[in-house]
């Protein structure tokens, strides 16, 4: 019996071997067969890469290789005159002025979902905050700016967070979310042509990593070597020409995600590298909607292109127009010298040509030439061609249509404007070309918030500390519970900054109170309102009473469940008007909800803070 377990033991060893060896193979062949696929694409990016530096004299050739492009002539002039590079610049700056302010929408309008929604929001903020999800958003803009297309990869680290304990001698700690830039370089969609992350049947990140991490993570010994990070090959240089592209001691890791089919549920992670299987499993990320599993990529393109699932990089566009602008600038300089240097015609044995030719025509140079011969002289009819400028400044007025950015406030441009409005009106303008460009980063951001919540929503165990400062500056701490995760619905809730920034909404306060909006039925501006008008526009120092109005309402929020139940008496120290708000509110919200004595206690308790609020304005008359 013993011989026979053993017998069947040893067969099913030999299966799974089988299998494991099957399934690294086919992975194997499905990367290779994905990266030959999409080479086409990855010798562009390069290119893009190669201009936005200034590597402006190279091209990819017919076999898919790039090439340096060398002078016709060896007196001609190659020199770069890099457009691209400042427009990038630009173009990241304004961009980086996407800050959105995240919000989480709860369930539904009950006071207990609207807290547990609140708590969900600082959780997020904090998140933000603590990873530098905004770092890893400005990463992504660059490599999506300069390829195409940039990704966000949202997982979970076990090792983030605070420390809880310690198990076997090692800290144990509560975990937190990372959100990780990832270049297009690593990413491999199973087909070129599907538009979204959601609707592949399989994604494949691949990257270069040294044998010391693998060993660390996944206790498997591999041969390391010399790898190219960008084309993913062994010992070969890609966009750069100096090997910094190259790590040394290091595999190619292959990660397929797979979602979820009927076969297999909850999706599979297979991670392959140098012919050894890391991990085969199920996907670890609860991170879809109502407790599904997705893919951990949010994708960011630059110009979606119809039927294709990399995007598009301006670059690609002004490369054609940047060539054109450097042999112009080139040809315009070769002119100059030959204005400068002049053209000689000699006489052919009349002088010594090699001599004339090294040594040129320097101040005050005897030219000697044979007697009776015609003597030396310099080419007439030379002049600068018009062309040459207007072709020049033709060439920048493409640039700034092709990509978007124009430099409106350089007096050159505008020497015929004279009103500053004028000016803030093609500033808005030149704004308005990269809304769907912001718009596409915020969508992102969105995207990534989500998912964060629901990575802590699935690995957190009861509670989870927030740590933030208040509007006060005061650092609070708040509690937050595996209840309020489930609130996972983030929205943003500013507008777009490129389209409604500080100067705009500075402008609308300032007309909203000139027409009156913000002043109560009596005419006056209440402390809560001029509290958050100052804050709104900067000078919140300005408040002399320091945010007493907000603590008012805080104060007015956590007494509604107490006088709910048991009753509570009005202080005088209460701002009236603030808590007949809040206390109003919060019943109408409560209403269908509400027992007779809790309606009972929530009245009284509003007539008190009328009946003072009376009081206090008869003696506020009297002293008047």
């Amino acid at each position: 019996m013993q011989q026979k377990r053993q017998r069947k033991n040893a067969i099913s060893g030999i299966k799974e071997e089988k299998f494991r060896e099957e399934l690294v193979a086919e992975v194997e062949k499905d990367f290779e067969n994905r990266r030959a696929a999409r080479l086409r694409l990855e010798r562009q990016w390069e290119l893009n890469m190669n201009f936005l530096i200034g590597n402006q004299y190279c091209d990819v050739n017919r076999r898919g290789e790039i090439v340096d492009e060398g002078s016709e002539y060896y007196w001609q002039k190659n020199d770069v005159f890099n457009h691209i590079a400042p427009i990038m610049e630009s173009r990241a700056a304004k961009l980086s002025k996407v800050s959105p302010t995240l919000n989480v929408r709860p369930k539904t309008d009950d006071d207990s979902d609207a807290r547990a929604a609140s708590l969900a929001q600082k959780l997020l903020i904090s998140a933000f905050e603590e990873e530098n999800v905004m770092a890893a958003v400005r990463k992504v803009t660059v490599w999506s700016e300069t390829c195409g297309t940039g990704f966000y990869k949202t997982v979970w680290n076990d090792k983030g967070g605070a420390i809880i304990g310690d198990y076997k001698g090692e800290p144990v700690f509560e975990g937190n979310v990372k959100v990780i830039p990832v270049s297009p370089f690593e990413i491999f969609p199973d087909n070129l042509f599907t538009e979204n992350v959601e609707d592949c049947a399989s994604i494949i990140e691949a990257r270069a990593v040294t044998a010391a991490q693998i060993k660390e993570k996944y206790g498997v010994d591999v041969v390391g070597k010399k790898i190219n990070v960008f084309g993913l090959k062994n010992g070969e240089t890609g966009a750069s020409s100096d090997g910094k592209d190259v790590l040394d001691d290091a595999v190619i890791v292959i990660e397929r995600y797979e979602r979820p089919t009927a076969n297999f549920p909850k999706g599979r992670l297979i991670t392959v590298a140098d012919g050894k299987l890391l991990y085969y499993g199920e996907l670890p990320y609860a991170n879809d909607k109502y407790g599904g599993r997705t893919y951990p990529f949010v994708k960011q393109e630059c110009v979606k292109v119809a039927g294709s699932f990399f995007g598009l990089s301006v670059i690609e566009r002004l490369i054609p127009v940047q060539r054109s602008f450097n042999a112009v600038k080139n040809r315009k300089q070769e002119f100059l010298n030959r204005l400068c240097s002049g053209v000689m015609t000699v006489e052919d044995g009349s002088i010594d040509v090699d001599e004339l030719a090294e040594e040129g025509l320097s101040p005050g140079k005897i030219l000697v030439y044979r007697q009776g011969a015609k003597a030396p002289e310099l080419m007439s009819g030379f002049s600068m061609p018009s062309e040459f400028n207007g072709e020049e400044e033709r060439l920048v007025n493409e640039f700034v249509r092709i990509s978007g950015v124009a430099d409106v406030s350089s007096a050159s441009a505008n020497a015929h404007l004279t009103s500053g409005s004028a000016l803030q009106i093609l500033i808005e303008q030149d704004n308005e070309r990269l809304v769907v460009h912001a718009d596409t980063i915020r969508d992102c951001i969105v995207k990534v918030a989500k998912q964060i919540l629901r990575l802590y929503n699935q690995f957190t165990v009861n509670l989870r500390a927030v740590k933030l400062a208040d509007k006060e500056g005061k650092i609070r701490t708040y509690y937050v519970e595996k209840s309020a995760m489930e609130s996972d619905d983030a929205y943003i809730e500013n507008e777009n900054e490129l389209l409604f920034g500080n100067r705009q909404k500075k402008d609308a306060v300032f007309d909203m109170y000139k027409s009156g909006l913000l002043c109560d039925e009596e005419g006056k501006l209440r402390p809560a309102i001029k509290e958050k008008v100052l804050e709104l526009l900067g000078y919140k120092e300005l408040d002399y009473k320091k945010g007493i109005s907000r603590l008012h309402e805080q104060k007015a929020q956590s007494e509604n469940e107490t006088i709910r139940k048991k009753g509570l008496a009005a202080e005088d120290i209460d701002d009236h008007r603030i808590h007949i708000d809040e206390h109003t509110r919060y019943i109408l919200s409560e209403y269908d909800e509400l027992g007779e004595k809790e309606k009972e206690n929530l009245y009284a308790h509003l007539k008190q803070h009328k009946e003072m609020l009376e009081i206090k304005k008869g003696e506020e008359e009297n002293d008047g």
